[in-house]
């Protein structure tokens, strides 16, 4: 559980090493305005973050996109 009732679940941000500006993209592109909206984000075993607002009434399923490692070479 990302987000609980518009409310960051910090720890389980960090342990999932999401950055925090990427649960606000991934809260938008569910058509979300806001974290504060959203009732429930879960990151799923897939690694798809999904994202229930309107009082849970709305479900939306986005792919997390992984960052890509750039490694600079010597």
């Amino acid at each position: 559980m990302l987000i609980y009732q518009g409310r960051v679940i910090q720890k389980h941000l960090d342990q999932a090493k999401i950055p925090h500006e990427e649960l606000e993209a991934v809260v938008r592109e569910h058509g979300v305005d806001t974290i504060e909206n959203v009732n429930l984000a879960v990151l799923e075993a897939d690694g798809n973050i999904s994202v229930l607002s309107d009082d849970f009434k709305t479900r939306s399923v986005r792919k997390r996109h992984a960052h890509k490692v750039v490694e600079i070479g010597s």
